[in-house]
């Protein structure tokens, strides 16, 4: 019952509310409040006032190999007084930034200083006509450089690829470029033998790929290019079985090495596209003479594999035995 009540009562109240905000004296209050806001707010637009506007600041020119070596301003903060409808403008849209032109015959290291007559030049060019420039934060600018040291470096993949079962790489993977030009001061450009790029991990990989992948940055260090393009290449493979004949390197000019055998079989993993494209020079089997140790009479054979597309070797005999012959 009581609950009833306080439904009703506070339906009586809605609508008594309801009745008085829609009635035409409330209405009529109403429009000419929002009437006289409208009539201030335009009068406050009409006049003069002073206010502080923050303009970012760019600075272009500086080639690859001068660095800045302190922290210049980057935003100017202008006291200006103009009508406040044109000063409205400049708190409504996002402010572009001045940008100086720093064009000069660089040495190995200086200063450049931007004058207060150039920062009001550039800045009554970039403010209205109307508005007045009453204070600049910082009223002048300074730039410390150096000029940096130049070298080229090679890039190394930092990569984990494994092909899917029954695929290969058919060609070794590509970088462009694989060489960039370093810009550095010389204490850190000494240290620096290589470039890495950002680490890839991928599996099962069954098709061409094609990557962009970033350089690894490294501080007070500039590249002139900041990232490489990396090409993979997979293809279908098959075994293959070859006899290769020994090769003894090494060896005294009056010494003759007699193997027994002469020959290797090796068996290895090619992808099908090189199946028949296997050169003469791709593969070696190589008996060192340098190896040789006293009172033993066999010698563990070296594979020389120049291919990439070629893996998984295995070979038998992996030891031969031989004889020394001294002329």
């Amino acid at each position: 019952m009581a609950e009833r009540r306080l439904i009703r009562l506070i339906g009586y109240l809605f609508t008594k509310l309801k009745s008085f905000l829609f009635s035409k004296d409330v209405l009529s209050f109403l429009s000419f409040l929002v009437l006289s806001a409208g009539f201030w707010f335009v009068n406050a637009l009409d006049k003069e006032r002073d206010t502080e506007i923050s303009i970012p600041i760019r600075y272009a020119g500086v080639p690859q190999h001068i660095a800045i070596t302190n922290n210049p301003a980057d935003a100017i903060t202008l006291k200006v007084r103009d009508q406040g409808v044109n000063l409205f403008a400049y708190s409504r849209r996002k402010l572009t930034p001045v940008v100086f032109e720093i064009q000069r015959n660089f040495y190995e290291k200086g200063r450049i200083h931007i004058s207060p007559d150039q920062i009001r030049g550039k800045l009554t060019r970039y403010l209205r006509p109307t508005t007045t420039i009453l204070e600049i934060k910082p009223d002048s600018l300074v730039l410390n450089y150096e000029k940096l040291s130049t070298a080229i470096l090679p890039v190394e993949l930092d990569a984990d690829i494994r092909p899917a079962q029954q695929y290969i790489l058919s060609e070794k993977i590509q970088l462009n470029p694989d060489h960039i030009t370093v810009f550095a001061p010389a204490r850190i450009l000494n240290k620096l033998t290589s470039l890495k790029t950002e680490r890839i991990e991928l599996r099962n990989v069954n098709d061409t790929l094609f990557k962009t992948l970033n350089i690894v940055p490294i501080e007070n260090v500039r590249f002139s290019a900041n990232e490489t393009k990396v090409s993979i290449f997979v293809e279908m493979f098959t075994e293959k079985q070859i006899q290769l004949p020994l090769t003894i390197i090494n060896q005294p000019e009056n010494v003759i090495i007699r193997t027994f055998p002469a020959f290797i079989n090796l068996t290895f993993n090619v992808g099908l596209s090189h199946f028949k494209s296997i050169k003469p020079g791709d593969l070696k089997a190589v008996f060192d003479y340098s190896n040789l140790k006293k009172g033993e009479n066999k010698q563990r054979i070296q594979i020389l594999n120049k291919a990439n597309y070629i893996s998984n070797l295995r070979f038998t005999p992996q030891e031969v035995e031989y004889l020394i012959e001294i002329n």
